[in-house]
């Protein structure tokens, strides 16, 4: 455009001017807007934009510069003297060029100001110089030109300013609504990739934990039913629409109520119901589910939503009806084994009767001189009848105990009295070892069956005395101990655990192979007398490196 407007004036001044002045003038202008140019190139790609500031406004306002001594030398050297229409021409041209600068420079006042002044200044000095008064007019007019376009600039500028602010700032807001969408959907994808994969995880539990669920939106009458819930009625997901009605349908008819029933209490009442019900399958047992089913209400009692899970429970069941099954079968195999023994120990104790007299008859006096083989053939019957009707009263006890029918005869007993008759007892098994039981303290009353406190007492020493190595030591004392009396039995050697738990009739197992007699049943039944007495059996060892055996039995009658 500025070299269109340059080849007119060379037109209309063709006769005004010389070769050499359009070529300088023409000259100047070309280098002027390529230096401009190649400046606002370089300007445009600094990496730092606030690099040099001072320094690229003095080369942009030095190039505006030169391009501006190419139109003023043209307008000076354009004009006419004393042609005042050539001049007023040349006038009107440079206000032209001026106005079009405003449009184009005024962005950088700078390099406006420097273009304006060398554009005006040679012909508005040319004016002055000629004198005439069209010149002088035409140079006022000029000044007053400048002022106005002056003025007209910087509002220009002030606008393209607010202009560029507002492109600025409208560029930022894009940008921010850019990263904003890009960021929405960032959000969006990474929450609907949570929502698949709490989706397929929550269907893959489901699935392997044989779970369901179900949901009734109350606002929208609408019933979700899960994948695993379709295949728990048997039916392929999505197969059927999921409603109340459907799920009754597949119901089996004998507990449809019952379901209709829990579902109904669970909207009415808001709590949480349980049922189970069952489910026949085509070819196969019915499966048995386990429905659990909430009511969710807002604020005003309203019904948001029916909630609920099924579990197929129906290999859990077939556990417990065989769990109950083999338990009433034990029980039955056990009570029948219980009655077997009541009923073996009272028919073996009437012929053992029998055997036992009969060899206390061959023991008498009046017999034994006549025959000592007879005599000591006697004695071996009557010390292993003994032992047998021994085992059979332990059997027998056993039996009662196990059938629930063991009573205690609970009475006030002298404790001294009743350790006295249990070692007058023992004294056969005692003479036959060289172990030595000594007795201090042994005073006291205790609330206690007396044949039971005795066979305590005597199981007690006995099993202790056959347990006790050759020279061992024994001591029994007794003492108060809160609402109970303790017997202690010391022995200077280690004993096995008299006291440890023991099963009735379910381990006959010997404390050592030597002791045929040490069998388990023996202090099993002495440790259930005393958890029917209410009192406490425990074993100990003592710094010695002996064992002491606590008896505890109460003062008063037991609970």
């Amino acid at each position: 455009m500025a070299f269109l407007f340059m080849a007119g004036l060379f037109a209309a001044f063709w006769n005004s001017l010389h070769i050499w002045q359009m070529a300088l003038t023409f000259g100047l202008n070309l280098g002027g807007t390529l230096w401009f140019d190649q400046l606002r190139r370089g300007f445009a790609a600094r990496p730092d934009p606030f690099a040099a500031a001072s320094s690229w406004t003095n080369r942009f306002a030095l190039a505006s510069a030169v391009t501006g001594a190419g139109w003023g030398l043209l307008g000076w050297f354009s004009f006419v003297p004393n042609d005042f229409e050539s001049q007023i021409t040349l006038g009107f041209a440079l206000c032209g060029l001026i106005t079009l600068s405003v449009l184009t420079r005024s962005v950088h006042l700078p390099s406006y100001y420097t273009f304006m002044i060398t554009t005006l200044a040679p012909p508005l000095i040319r004016c002055l110089v000629e004198g005439s008064a069209g010149a002088l007019t035409i140079a006022f007019c000029g000044l007053v030109f400048a002022t106005f376009t002056s003025i007209w600039s910087h509002n220009a500028h002030d606008k393209e300013l607010r202009s560029a602010a507002l492109r600025l700032r409208n560029a930022e807001l894009l940008q921010e609504v850019d990263q904003a969408r890009k960021m929405a959907e960032a959000a969006r994808d990474v929450a609907e990739e949570n929502y698949r994969r709490t989706l397929d995880s929550l269907q893959n539990a489901q699935r392997i934990g044989n779970v369901g669920n179900w949901d009734w939106d109350a606002k929208r009458n609408a019933t979700f039913w899960s994948d695993q819930f379709y295949r728990l009625i048997g039916l392929a997901p999505g197969a059927i629409p999921a409603s109340t009605q459907a799920l009754l349908d597949r119901v089996h008819p004998d507990d449809r109520d019952r379901l209709a029933y829990s579902i109904k209490a669970a909207r009415d009442d808001s709590a949480q119901t349980t049922v189970e019900f069952r489910v026949p399958i085509p070819g196969g047992e019915p499966r048995i589910l386990l429905a659990v089913n909430e009511t969710v209400r807002d604020r005003d009692g309203e019904i948001l939503r029916v909630a609920g899970t099924l579990r197929d429970v129906t290999r859990q069941r077939s556990y417990e009806n065989a769990l109950i099954k083999a338990k009433a079968e034990a029980e039955r195999a056990s009570m029948a084994k219980t009655n077997f023994l009541g009923n073996l120990s009272h028919e073996l104790r009437t012929p053992l009767n029998a055997v036992i007299g009969f060899a206390e008859i061959l023991t008498l006096p009046q017999l034994r001189a006549g025959s000592g083989k007879a005599a000591e053939y006697g004695a071996l019957i009557l010390k292993s009848s003994r032992h047998l009707l021994t085992l059979i009263d332990d059997l027998l006890d056993i039996a009662q105990i196990e059938a629930g029918h063991f009573a205690l005869r609970p009475e006030h007993l002298d404790l001294a009295t009743a350790i006295a008759a249990a070692i007058a007892q023992i004294q056969p098994v005692l003479q036959q070892t060289d172990c030595q039981l000594a007795l201090s303290e042994t005073g006291g009353s205790v609330v206690a069956d007396r044949r039971r406190l005795q066979q305590i007492l005597v199981t007690l020493l006995e099993e202790s005395i056959r347990l006790s190595p050759a020279g061992n030591r024994l001591a029994l004392t007794t003492a108060a101990d809160n609402a109970a009396m303790r017997i202690t039995l010391t022995s200077q050697a280690a004993l096995p655990a008299i006291s440890g738990e023991t099963r009735p009739l379910h381990s006959f197992e010997q404390r050592a192979p030597h002791q045929a007699s040490d069998l388990a049943l023996r202090l099993a039944i002495m440790q259930e007398l005393v958890r029917h007495h209410g009192g406490t059996l425990q074993s100990e060892a003592t710094t010695d490196g002996g064992t002491a055996v606590h008896l505890r039995l109460p003062v008063a009658a037991p609970a």
